[in-house]
């Protein structure tokens, strides 16, 4: 299984951040739309559906939100699931998730602060085809990438690193 890091660079976020009052809520909201172009780019490049997974449930409130009005000449068909849900209610493409369900063998980003628990020995009957991770250029998003790819690296799976600096 591959795990792929996207490092988002300062110009990204500078170049594809909105007028915002504060320097946080433009960077969120770059990452945001970050996201939303990863999951088309997914769409069209594999033939198995998206999971978003992400702790913070605000957060995928507004990923909801831009994923229906993003690209005005496309649609991104995906399902908003808050309780815990299984593999056999994920009936969009893409589905958001607050809890990453058990069996799910397709794509999954992951925006949470810790790495999805993965392990070769207890999954190895069904893992994921690929997990993305997003890592944001400040300090914290550093350091919780490090420990992301530390975490997947000793569980012995492939690890991709892409810089994102447009």
């Amino acid at each position: 299984m591959q795990i792929s890091f996207y490092v988002l660079g300062e110009r990204y976020l500078n170049d594809n951040a909105a007028a915002s009052s504060t320097a946080s809520a433009a960077n969120a909201e770059a990452v945001l739309n970050f996201v939303c172009r990863l999951t088309q780019t997914v769409l069209q490049k594999s033939e198995h559906s998206l999971v978003i997974v992400d702790d913070q449930v605000e957060r995928l409130k507004q990923l909801d939100t831009q994923l229906w009005s993003f690209d005005p000449v496309s649609f991104v068909a995906h399902d908003f699931i808050l309780q815990e849900a299984a593999v056999s209610q994920l009936s969009a493409p893409v589905s958001l998730v607050s809890t990453l369900p058990g069996g799910f063998d397709g794509v999954i980003l992951n925006l949470a602060a810790t790495p999805l628990p993965l392990s070769v020995e207890t999954t190895a009957a069904v893992l994921p085809e690929r997990v993305l991770e997003i890592i944001t250029p400040d300090e914290a998003g550093k350091q919780l990438g490090r420990d992301k790819y530390r975490a997947y690296q000793q569980l012995g799976f492939e690890l991709n690193y892409f810089p994102i600096n447009k």
